[in-house]
């Protein structure tokens, strides 16, 4: 009985139990960094000024950017 649940049939492995890999808590604070930093942008962009609102929108980019790359590199 290898790999079976003992009625005959094999197990299921599931993909996202397998997937998390070893970046998987590096992707995640990149992600919550960007999106903290898109939340703020976007309010400086709506209530104080446009020029920083979009700096920080960039910078906040810069941080998907690289989860991207680190996902696509895995």
């Amino acid at each position: 009985m290898n790999n079976e649940t003992g009625n005959g049939f094999p197990t299921r492995r599931h993909r996202r139990a397998q997937g998390r890999g070893k970046f998987f808590m590096l992707r995640n604070i990149l992600n919550i960094i960007f999106i903290i930093g898109a939340v703020v942008g976007m309010l400086c962009y709506f209530f104080k000024n446009e020029e920083i609102g979009i700096v920080i929108v960039l910078g906040a980019m810069a941080f998907k950017m690289c989860e991207c790359v680190i996902r696509l590199v895995k």
